[in-house]
């Protein structure tokens, strides 16, 4: 039996990992372990850990790694913190497999302390391009780390194989989030309304903004210029927290201020549970924001949405994304063109999602099981002169 570390550190990659550790604790050859990290382990984020175990899952190991601050200088002293505490925890569990998902520094600390501690590691979502700050050098950083790589699309694999990496260790998995769409309860609008305290008669917008990492003072004028432009319209604003980010804090601080300035009209979660995030989502009229779920998870709804600035830039998306720069005359135009312009309604509902039919945690599961452990796999080179 091969244990299987799994490394969470955000509600949201959570929601992406859960499926996949469904499939690995239902597996007769792999045992699952999980290490939570980062903003789970945050009182001011809703200690989000909690929702881990309320699914049944057993917390193996936590390693805080978020340092008081606000400045792109914190960074560098949380991932040295979190190289330590991981090399020390996976010296305690002994994985075989260390399994991790996505861009963000919480796993490069994971993916250090694994790969340069002898253990085999593997990448979902390795291979995708946007413009994310820091969030873009770790994806790749942790690509060259890695042993096993998982992408969700074929041009997210070619990337890979273009880094020098062994094609015969590039499996396309298709993004996990698919997955969970695919085999979700469905809430009703009715059921959403109810429990979220929403009003049933007006249209939702979803709004999701993060700060990009590499320029954290920009991070509040940004914010401030999105949701100037979406509380002129109708609809009631479903708000969520920022990632715990450089510039994550003034983001915050903005949000709180708009919440005093329109208390019925902001409704706002630290944390939701993926699942329930999905849903609002389906029964949203529109979306607005700079998040990948606007991306990869909105046009399996034919949810149209409105992406705002560079954060994205790069990524596969359908047909339903409209980009647009921090302008809020641009925004407000685009959230027209989504409200009321018969052919972008078209297009939204006939896009179709680049990311797979939702078969991810299988295929993984298949590899993590069946994927032979040898010199080959562990000393890598580059596949290319």
């Amino acid at each position: 039996m091969r244990k299987v570390c799994v490394v969470t550190g955000t509600r949201a990659e959570y929601g992406l990992l859960k499926p996949i550790m469904d499939k690995i604790n239902s597996t007769d050859n792999l045992s699952l372990q999980t290490v939570v990290t980062g903003s789970h382990l945050i009182q001011e984020f809703g200690d989000t850990a909690q929702i881990i175990i309320d699914d049944g899952f057993t917390i193996n190991a936590r390693v805080p790694i978020v340092l008081s601050g606000d400045s792109k200088e914190i960074l560098p002293h949380s991932i040295g913190h979190g190289i330590i505490g991981f090399s020390q925890v996976f010296e305690m569990l002994d994985p075989d497999i260390v399994l991790v998902l996505g861009d963000r520094y919480e796993i490069l600390a994971a993916a250090i302390a694994a790969s340069y501690g002898g253990r085999i590691l593997a990448h979902i979502h390795g291979g995708d391009i946007l413009r994310a700050g820091f969030d873009e050098y770790t994806r790749h950083a942790i690509t060259k780390i890695s042993h096993i790589h998982f992408p969700a699309t074929e041009k997210s694999a070619e990337r890979i194989r273009k880094l020098g990496e062994n094609p015969e260790n590039i499996i396309v998995v298709g993004s996990p989030s698919i997955e969970t769409i695919r085999t979700m309860p469905n809430l009703s609008r009715k059921k959403i309304c109810h429990k979220f305290n929403l009003k049933s008669d007006l249209p939702i917008l979803l709004f999701v903004l993060h700060p990009i990492s590499t320029h954290p003072e920009s991070a509040a004028h940004e914010m401030k210029i999105a949701l100037d432009s979406v509380v002129g319209f109708p609809h009631q604003i479903v708000l969520i927290y920022p990632n715990v980010d450089p510039g994550g804090k003034k983001i915050i601080d903005v949000i709180q201020q708009y919440k005093q300035t329109f208390p019925d009209k902001i409704h706002i979660f630290k944390n939701l549970v993926h699942t329930n995030y999905l849903n609002i989502m389906k029964n949203a009229s529109i979306m607005v924001g700079n998040s990948s779920s606007g991306i990869i998870e909105s046009s399996a709804f034919h949810l149209p949405v409105v992406n705002i600035g560079k954060r994205q830039e790069g990524r596969e998306r359908a047909d339903n994304v409209i980009d647009v720069d921090y302008d809020i005359n641009k925004i407000k135009q685009a959230i027209d063109i989504c409200s009321h312009d018969e052919d972008f309604k078209q297009r939204v509902i006939y896009c179709v999602n680049p990311y797979g039919k939702g078969l991810t945690s299988d295929i993984i599961c298949n590899t993590l099981i069946n994927q032979e452990i040898n010199f080959d796999l562990i000393n890598k080179s580059l596949n290319y002169d």
